[in-house]
């Protein structure tokens, strides 16, 4: 049977771009038979499935897993890292501790499952090596371990415990396979679960459709009710259609039993809840706000296709670690992103996977947006501006999910096609990640320069990332103004930043103090994050009286927002003012 995979909302897209990517994979690699090669096909409205396909999709699924999130892979690369650092002789104490810490840590998960005396044996070796002379004898230690990591049975048992706690849990909970009492299954265990949990009901219910839709009689319905009588839903219907005519039956279809909230022609016997997406479902028992038509066990409706599709969703979206918040006050996350759009579901599917590339290689997302916005052709306008990123982090343990959407309009488009390269200059990278997150959610950046340039008082960090992060946020100000031109505006922000560093050099000549310059650039900033413009001119005026320095017309603009608003003045005059060495960046504040 061939049943049509609608694209809808965002959460049904990452499925289907999960189903496809493990089809895929299956066929590429001989997991899926040759004759089901097309049962999955791409079209502009998003998947054919043939579902004589679905049984061999649960050994692809789990194979995809192991092979994409491997334990060994990742160690043996940590491994190779760390050796590389401990050849360091000047830094082998410190080094060689960081790395007994990992190969212990290691050891101790595989000793929990597995009896291994030959890694006994090389973690008691590698407690003894404390001497720089010793580093070939731990390169054989750890060509040792490198082998036990990729021993298929320690392989498989870390990396199912690793996908299934870190990537799939978010998603789904402790449903089916992911459920704790399922921790000692082998593989063949997970797939036999997965089909009895998600293929079986999707079998069972789309041959129901198809015997309500070209039966004749009731003696079919009948049979395949007692056929399937171990089918839950089945049970409920055998005992409602006792004694029913086939008119009454197709009444009851047509008036008792809902249809899918996703899959909207689809029968549902399930429920949208956090089972079945935990970043977004809630509780059937304390879903007050969602039951349909005032049932209270029926929240949402959702058919058994729809299920197996989102739990192809954590495959369909790209999977990366990232900072919550700034400074000292950060938390590392492990978020869920995808890109959405209004095109055909083969562009969806190119998309997502370039994001994804793109992430691995842990690229920055201004040059992830401007990449993916260079490959819209220029006449898909309409796709440009319907173009929008969505990630999320989501703790099953804890209730709770951080969604967050990055709208592209199309003045933010122009802005990347032509000025992405230019946030590469915002250093450290979690400022220049912040930076653009803000400008994508429509959000003022101003409050991440805040952070940075008070990072760099703190820190007494030297830098020309403060000042390029001013003159972009002005550039896309000036784009959203319908402005292309940069030319002028940008010669005024950077003329305050030569203002700021010139007041420097004068403090620094006459005092020699950088506590100085470091308290006036707190008082500044104080000022300007407040927008006190009273106080920041107050302090301009008696740092120039002290310096017996003219001031600037230009600083009119931070009373009068003429040609620039007051954030932009006041941080660019402080960003020069924290400017000290800049050799192989000074061409930039002129570009």
């Amino acid at each position: 049977m061939k049943v049509e995979l609608h694209m809808g909302e965002w959460m049904i897209n990452m499925g289907l771009v999960g189903l496809y990517r493990v089809f895929e994979y299956g066929r590429k690699n001989g997991i899926i038979s040759d004759e089901y090669k097309d049962s999955v096909t791409v079209k502009p409205w998003g998947i054919e499935l043939d579902t004589d396909v679905l049984p061999q999709l649960p050994r692809a699924y789990f194979l995809y897993l192991l092979e994409e999130y491997s334990v060994a892979r990742r160690e043996c690369e940590r491994l190779d890292a760390y050796i590389k650092e401990v050849r360091n002789e000047k830094k082998f104490k410190s080094n060689i501790k960081t790395l007994k810490q990992s190969i212990s840590d290691m050891g101790t998960k595989i000793l929990k499952y597995f009896i291994h005396e030959a890694l006994e044996d090389i973690l008691k070796q590698i407690k003894e090596i404390k001497k720089y002379e010793q580093v070939h004898q731990l390169e054989e230690y750890v060509r040792t371990l490198k082998q036990v990591y990729s021993e298929p049975k320690i392989n498989e048992k870390l990396t199912f415990n690793y996908f299934k706690h870190s990537i799939l849990k978010p998603f789904f909970g402790q449903v089916s396979f992911l459920n704790v009492s399922k921790n000692n299954l082998d593989f063949e265990g997970h797939v036999e679960e997965f089909y009895n949990s998600y293929v079986f009901p999707v079998m069972n219910d789309l041959h129901l459709e198809s015997v309500l839709n070209d039966s004749h009689s009731i003696e079919e319905i009948s049979s395949l009710l007692e056929k399937k009588g171990e089918y839950q839903p089945f049970k409920q219907l055998k005992r409602e259609w006792k004694k029913k005519t086939l008119e009454e039956i197709q009444e009851y279809v047509n008036t008792k039993i809902n249809k899918c909230l996703l899959f909207n022609e689809r029968l549902a016997f399930y429920n949208f809840e956090e089972m079945v997406f935990s970043p977004m479902g809630v509780a059937k028992d304390k879903a007050f706000n969602f039951s349909w038509h005032f049932d209270s066990q029926q929240p949402k409706p959702l058919s058994s296709l729809a299920k197996l599709v989102l739990l192809f969703a954590p495959i369909g979206v790209a999977i990366y670690f990232k900072n919550d918040g700034m400074g000292d006050q950060t938390e590392r996350r492990l978020y869920a992103g995808f890109v959405q759009t209004d095109a055909t579901f083969a562009e969806i599917l190119q998309k997502n996977n370039h994001f994804k590339q793109l992430k691995k290689k842990r690229e920055p997302f201004n040059k992830i947006v401007s990449q993916l916005v260079q490959s819209v052709k220029k006449e898909s306008e309409y796709a440009v501006d319907h173009l929008f990123f969505l990630e999320f982090f989501s703790d099953y343990d804890s209730k709770k999910t951080h969604l967050h959407y990055y709208h592209l309009p199309m003045y933010l488009a122009h802005y990347f096609k032509q000025h992405a390269d230019k946030l590469d200059y915002i250093k450290p990278y979690d400022y220049r990640e912040q930076f653009v997150q803000y400008v994508l959610r429509g959000a003022d950046p101003v409050y991440v320069i805040y952070n940075y340039l008070r990072d760099c008082i703190k820190n007494e960090r030297s830098s020309i990332g403060p000042y390029i992060a001013v003159r972009e946020r002005n550039r896309i100000l000036q784009f959203k103004k319908g402005v292309r031109d940069m030319a002028t505006t940008d010669k005024r922000v950077s003329a305050l930043f030569m203002q700021g560093r010139e007041i420097r050099d004068a403090i620094m000549r006459s005092s020699g103090s950088e506590k100085k310059v470091t308290s006036i650039a707190y008082r500044l900033l104080n000022a300007a994050k407040a927008g006190n413009r009273k106080n920041f001119m107050d302090t301009l005026l008696r740092i120039y009286m002290s310096a017996d320095r003219p001031v600037s017309p230009i600083f009119l603009n931070a009373l009068h927002e003429r040609d620039l608003d007051f954030a932009t003045v006041a941080n660019a005059f402080i960003a020069g003012l924290l400017a000290n060495q800049y050799k192989e960046e000074q061409e930039e504040v002129q570009a």
